[in-house]
């Protein structure tokens, strides 16, 4: 590769003297100079220093006219121009070209752009000086030779010779190549000796900032930056903005980019859509006092004037790329939003079937990568036009983001960047005479300042259209260099492994990471500013066998000497809903997941086996002032009753139940039970008949009453009507059938609770106590006129009826033995079937009470009177149901009428031998279908009620529950072998999960952390097989010659078979 770097080099070299030797020839009579840049006096000086260029005033008059003669020529078209450029430049540096990334149309207007303001600047040295760091410091990426600089000036003098048919000023060459060469050594200069201002600059950055990592919440001393400038500004006494407030957010991101000047221009580009949505009026010389201030506060005595300067430098160069772009923003804003709303469906349409006949037509190639329907590629139009339009007016974060994700969608499409620059291209020639049949109003050709930049002058007429074209090539080159630098940096080896799904090659990709960054590379990928985890990727894009492998991975506990190294804490820190995005995903990795946070030794002792549970995790949320982690949430509402008996599971439930929730869950449902206890004994007990005849008990009996009301009804009505607050508060609702309703009715139990509250509500209503207080001799009396028949039924139904809930409520208690709770669920489930059962016995009553009441006839025969009336038939077939009818009753029927008793006959052997039956087949099914899962059924059952019971639990207790597990401490794994912290030491029978394999892959040697773990082939066994299968089958093909592919094929097949028998055997 440097063989034939250097070869071009030479290449290169050697055309730019035949270039000038030809150039020399013809410069006499154009008025050239014929003075090349590689002459002895200049060769020493270029790029040594870089000084203030000062022409005298008929060589800037020379420059501009020639400038002017040039634009002439091509019509004043400043993208034609551009082009022209571009195509010169890319021909003459061949070398370079592969460096230029960005898209053609937006690099020709930038190539169009530097020229024209070198020529506007030509007349101020201290403006060109600036103007001329301002690009070196673009250029950073290039190297830039004074060979390179001197084919730049013959291009540009070739470009102005063929396109002006004019004569040229006298001179004209030898003044553009004074200033061309003059900017080419401000380039070379600035990147000889700008490393030393990074060098000083990143290491006060990484000084502040592993400062600020050691930070104590508690500390009064202020560590971190962003913190330092709020300080600053406060003693300055001006406030930190809006604007201000977004610059800090990415100060860190523009440190580290300082070194490539693209990817700062991009990060500026997208900092400014921020700003400007923040702040109308950004003033970035308020920031420089400030950032400095902050810095020598941080770095007191580290601090010098090399360290002043290159701070200065940095915020230099970064407030002059953001003055250039929130300019843009701003002007190119209020026209993005008209073009978007002037645009109609036909002009979409002609974008939608346009842009893609021109790509193609453009690059044949790519006609291989859009492979979808058209349907599919109009809609990916939609979403071109969409996604610049959103580059300016959606929040930016958003919009990165999806782009972010977008971008690494790509890296697994294959898609090469070098098509992003033709697309976009394509994307703004279409965009152009669409813009161009837009209404515009203005006919003024008066001379207005182009608001984009403020160096050029647009007839008014013009200037919406030109903005809204400028605008739109911003705003898509915008999205195209975020999407080509998401792909670039996200194509990581652990990226293509995953889009493969391919464990192999992941494997293989992990085998270069530092064992301390090892996890960070499986769970982040940063694309400048924003991340995505490739776990996450790997599930959302079903790579299940590349997420199995990660997951495996990160759970894997690895040790050296030094230390231990397990990825649980930085797999739930980096990516907290892990959990509910596996259940999610790919719910059949759940299992891996869970094992991997479980040690188990491989030694046992007593017939007992060392065990760990890292469960920390599983019981606090990343998020401390919520109790209980979001993680084992997940796993209960996901009511999977396999996966909730998970060992690791069923002990942290346990642990909560025991150590917390049972006593409060006890006591209220305790409290329950005695409110039950009062009911049954105001509303059944003394409500006989010789306790009511007793008028000295009715005075118990209002007490008892009144005590159901306000222990029970009472308690009820505001238990639930706090719930309701609370979710009217929060807005957590529910849609249950048509109904909005609070989310926590989404429990069967608050649902019967709230049933209880209506009808306890309604029995008050209708109290006889109430109703008939005070107006009789004794001041509770049960009866008297107030009450009528009609209120006595209604409070003995729901008397009646409020036992059966109370009874259901008080059943939770089952909850608190697993066993009963198992028997619980198992009922439950069976009172479907007996619902459905009954259901069809009702409807067969009735089709046989109309068949039979059809039978006039045989019913005047019979001459009973249970068939005189529909009604009476009916409960004839009732009791029959249910078997209450006496055998002479039949006897009668049948000797009376045999089709009538035929009837009977033919209800009865629907009823017994078809239903009954049917429901104890049913039964058995449903505890064949719960038997395998009952306990996970009743598990899960325990599990939302300890989320439910936390709710009224304070964070207080909360807190010393967690406190007591002392989850901080390091477990040991055996005598004198300290472990990791996060886990509970238990011990469990030695047969009931067998280990015959230490856990912990254990590795000698350097224990630096940023050295990669010794290389372990996890496919031993089958790299063994592999390679006597090839030796087998080379062997066979030298012995037997021609043949030797069949036989070989038969072996390798043979030897298969032979290999899966052995198994099988051992199995």
């Amino acid at each position: 590769m440097e063989e034939s770097a250097i070869e071009e080099r030479v290449e290169q070299d050697t055309v730019f003297c035949e270039k000038t030797e030809q150039l020399s020839a013809s410069s006499d009579a154009d008025g050239f100079s014929n003075t090349t840049p590689g002459n002895d006096e200049n060769e020493d000086a270029f790029g040594e220093k870089m000084e203030q260029l000062t022409l005298p005033s008929h060589d800037v008059q020379i420059l501009r006219s020639s400038w002017q003669q040039l634009m002439d020529a091509v019509g004043h078209d400043r993208e034609q121009l551009g082009d022209v450029l571009y195509v010169g430049l890319t021909g003459s540096l061949a070398v370079l070209k592969d460096q230029f990334i960005t898209p053609r149309a937006v690099m020709s207007l930038r190539l169009f752009n530097g020229f024209r303001v070198v020529v506007e600047k030509a007349d101020d040295p201290a403006a060109l000086l600036s103007f001329t760091e301002t690009l070196a410091f673009k250029h950073l990426s290039y190297e830039v030779t004074q060979v390179r600089a001197g084919l730049v000036a013959d291009t540009f003098l070739e470009v102005l010779t063929q396109n002006v048919t004019e004569e040229l000023p006298q001179g004209a060459g030898a003044v553009w190549r004074q200033i061309l060469m003059y900017v080419g050594s401000a380039f070379r200069y600035v990147k000889q000796t700008y490393g030393k201002r990074l060098s000083v600059i990143q290491t006060d950055w990484d000084n502040i900032q592993n400062a600020a990592n050691a930070e104590d919440e508690e500390s009064e001393v202020v560590r971190s930056f962003p913190k330092m400038c709020a300080f600053s500004n406060e003693v300055m006494g001006q406030p930190t903005e809006g604007w201000m407030e977004e610059l800090l957010a990415v100060f860190s991101v523009l440190v580290e980019r300082v070194g490539n000047p693209s990817h700062l221009v991009e990060e500026c580009d997208l900092l400014s859509l921020a700003m400007v949505a923040r702040s109308e009026e950004i003033k970035f010389e308020r920031f420089k006092p400030v950032m400095l201030a902050a810095l020598r506060s941080l770095l007191p005595q580290t601090w010098s004037t090399a360290h002043e300067e290159a701070w200065e430098w940095l915020w230099a160069t970064i407030s002059r790329n953001l003055t250039e772009s929130t300019m843009k923003v701003r002007a190119f804003k209020p026209y993005n939003g008209k073009l978007y709303a002037a645009m109609t469906d036909e002009h979409k349409e002609t974008f939608r079937t346009t842009v893609y006949t021109k790509f193609f037509a453009k690059c044949v190639a790519s006609q291989d990568l859009f492979k979808q329907s058209q349907t599919r590629l109009r809609y990916i139009a939609d979403r071109v036009m969409a996604a610049a339009y959103d580059m300016m007016q959606r929040d930016t974060s958003e919009m990165v983001d999806d782009l972010s994700a977008l971008g690494l969608r790509h890296v697994g499409y294959g898609v090469p960047i070098d098509l992003f620059g033709p697309f976009t291209d394509t994307c703004v020639e279409v965009i152009k005479p669409i813009v161009l049949e837009l209404p515009n109003s203005v006919t003024s050709k008066k001379d207005m300042l182009c608001p984009a930049d403020r160096a050029h002058y647009l007839p008014e007429c013009e200037l919406q259209q030109h903005m809204m074209i400028e605008g739109f090539r911003w705003s898509i080159g915008l999205v195209a260099r975020i999407l080509m630098r998401t792909i670039t940096e996200g194509s990581t080896a652990v990226m293509q492994a995953i889009h493969a799904d391919n464990s192999k090659l992941l494997r293989r990709a992990l085998r270069d990471a530092p064992r301390a960054q090892r996890v960070n590379w499986q769970l982040r990928v940063r694309v400048g500013s924003q991340s995505i985890s490739p776990l996450y990727w790997a599930l959302r894009s079903g790579c299940h066998g590349a997420a199995k492998t990660i997951v495996q991975d990160i759970l894997t506990i690895r040790a050296d000497r030094d230390r231990y190294y397990y990825g649980a804490d930085e797999l739930f820190r980096l990516q907290p809903d892990i959990v509910d995005n596996l259940l999610r995903e790919a719910p059949v990795l759940a299992h891996d997941f869970l094992d991997g946070l479980i040690w188990r030794s491989h030694k046992t002792q007593d017939g007992l086996r060392p065990v760990i549970y890292y469960l920390e995790h599983l019981l606090q949320d990343q998020d401390e002032s919520q109790m209980l982690s979001r993680s084992l949430k997940s796993f209960v509402v996901f009511r999977d009753p396999r996966t909730i008996t998970h060992p690791i599971l069923v002990f942290t439930l346990d642990l909560i139940w025991e150590k917390l929730v049972m006593r409060y869950f006890l006591l209220d449902r305790l409290w329950t039970l005695v409110t039950f206890v009062i009911y049954i004994v105001a509303q059944s007990v003394l409500n006989q008949k010789v306790y009511l005849e007793n008028h000295e008990l009715h005075l118990f009996v209002g007490i008892a009453r009144l005590m159901v009301y306000l222990i029970g009804l009472g308690r009820l009505l505001f238990w639930h009507g706090t719930q309701i607050y609370r979710a009217f508060v929060h807005k957590d609702y529910m849609v249950m059938r048509w109904l909005r309703v609070p989310s926590y009715l989404a429990q069967w139990d608050q649902q019967l609770s709230l049933l209880l509250t209506a009808n306890l509500f309604l029995m008050l209503a209708v109290e006889p106590v109430c109703h008939c207080f005070g107006t009789e001799e004794d001041m509770i009396e049960l009866h008297c006129a107030a009450v009528t028949p009609a209120m006595e039924i209604a409070y003995e139904v729901l008397s009646s009826f409020g036992v059966f809930l109370f009874s259901l409520l008080v059943l939770d208690l089952a909850t608190v033995s697993i066993k009963m709770s198992e028997y619980k669920v198992l009922c439950a489930r069976a009172v479907g079937q007996v619902f459905l059962c009954l259901g069809a016995v009702i409807a067969c009553i009735f089709i046989f009470t109309f068949a039979i009441a059809a039978m006039s006839r045989e019913v005047d025969l019979v001459g009973l009177e249970e068939f005189s009336t529909i009604g009476n038939i009916a409960q004839l077939l009732i009791q029959i149901a249910w078997g209450l009818t006496s055998m002479e009753q039949m006897k009668t029927i049948a000797q009376q009428s045999s089709l009538l008793f035929t009837a009977i006959v033919l209800y009865s052997i629907l009823v017994y031998t078809c239903f009954y039956n049917l429901l104890v087949s049913q039964f058995c099914g449903v505890y064949m279908a719960l038997s395998e899962d009952i306990q996970g059924h009743a598990r899960l059952e325990r599990g939302f009620i300890i989320m439910e019971t936390l709710k009224g639990i304070n964070m207080h207790r909360w807190k010393r529950f967690m406190t007591s597990m002392s989850l901080e401490r390091r477990v040991d794994f055996g005598e004198g072998d300290i472990g990791l912290a996060g886990g509970i030491k238990v011990f469990e029978p030695a047969l009931e999960h067998p280990i015959s394999k230490d856990q912990i892959v254990r590795f000698g040697g350097h224990t630096d952390p940023t050295l990669p773990w010794p290389e372990k082939d996890h496919d031993d066994k089958d790299a063994l097989e592999k390679m006597i299968q090839r030796t087998i089958q080379n062997t066979l093909k030298k012995s037997l010659g021609k043949n030797g592919d069949n036989v070989g094929t038969s072996s390798s097949h043979q030897s298969s078979m032979s290999h899966h028998s052995v198994l099988s055997d051992k199995n």
